[in-house]
């Protein structure tokens, strides 16, 4: 099941849901068509029972997307500059909300907005290609759609001044390094990995990975002991749910568990 919507894809391809910016001859740049066609592939995910996983990526092998359309942006002034980030930025924090995990697979370019998409994901995958980073200090601005709060989460507080401060591209092995990627794959099978692994996800119990996302990421803002309560809350959650009997009789009984 596909659908075109002009410079953003959105198909489904066995329970899961592939989002493809497409603009490669202009690096998938976020134009706001291309943001506004992403924000329509968001709410479709909702909308569709069927995907248990999300993958994002550029058509192409040099970029997911590498930045923002400068032209939009040059003319700005303050209030403009705010309602923009604002906008951007609650679509970011609705793709991080998602109830599915989204995966982020950059092959080439990820910067400025490209990088903080990527960023608003569960897991970034990347191809040895990969090229990451934030360079609006070059530009004589900051991030704007998240990447100064979310990097530092990934990647530890001084990394991420040291990155935002100097605008500099990351290769995919330093990103790994840091924890900025998941995981890194050759270029020539890069796709076929990152739906192999997307496809595994889909065979989880859709449930447990909602409460576990969930989880998660409120707990990161949490006190331990708020955080243990939340967690404790989730789990006693799970055994509301068909999902918890099946996956623990089908370990019992050495097979392969069927989730609702």
């Amino acid at each position: 099941m596909s659908a075109e919507t002009g410079e953003v894809r959105f198909e489904i391809k066995e329970k899961v849901g592939v989002i493809t910016v497409s603009n490669p001859d202009r690096l998938n740049v976020l134009s706001t068509r291309v943001l506004g066609e992403l924000k329509e592939s968001i709410f479709r995910v909702e909308t569709e029972d069927g995907v248990r996983v999300v993958v994002i990526h550029g058509e192409g092998e040099k970029a997911l997307a590498a930045g923002v359309d400068l032209n939009m942006v040059v003319d700005m002034g303050p209030g403009q500059a705010r309602e923009f980030s604002r906008y951007v930025q609650d679509m970011l924090t609705k793709i991080e909300s998602l109830p599915v995990p989204v995966i982020a697979a950059v092959s080439g370019f990820a910067l400025g907005g490209g990088l903080e998409l990527s960023l608003a994901c569960d897991l970034i995958f990347v191809a040895e290609n990969a090229r990451l980073g934030l360079p609006e200090t070059n530009l004589g601005i900051i991030p704007g759609w998240g990447g100064s709060i979310r990097l530092p989460r990934r990647v530890g507080l001084g990394r991420a001044k040291e990155m935002i401060f100097s605008g500099r591209m990351v290769e995919a092995a330093e990103a790994h390094a840091i924890g900025l990627a998941d995981a890194v794959f050759p270029l020539e099978r890069f796709m076929d990995e990152v739906m192999s692994y997307a496809i595994m996800l889909t065979k989880k119990s859709r449930y447990s990975l909602a409460l576990a996302k969930s989880t998660v990421l409120r707990g990161m803002d949490a006190s331990l002991e708020a955080g243990l309560a939340l967690e404790r809350e989730a789990f006693a959650n799970c055994f509301a749910s068909p999902d918890a009997r099946e996956g623990i009789s089908a370990f019992l009984e050495k097979r392969e568990p069927v989730f609702e």
